[in-house]
């Protein structure tokens, strides 16, 4: 099984469209919850602010990921 470093390198490669540092943080917090099997942390910026947005899109982009690594085991 690939490691959520492995997960980030590949999602993240050089040449894809910058995401910034709180999305990135969505994505791992997924990927390491999803790993662990346990529940995803609470999130850590206050709704309604840019930094929470990003992050839950972050969040929904490592959803995806777990899901499609799944399908392919």
């Amino acid at each position: 099984m690939q490691t959520v470093d492995d997960l980030m390198e590949k999602a993240f490669f050089e040449g894809r469209d910058p995401r910034s540092a709180e999305y990135k943080q969505g994505v791992r917090d997924v990927l390491l919850a999803r790993l662990a099997g346990g529940a995803l942390p609470a999130i850590p910026f206050q709704l309604g602010t840019a930094q929470a947005d990003a992050y839950l899109a972050g969040r929904e982009e490592g959803g995806i990921i777990w899901r499609t690594m799944a399908a392919a085991s």
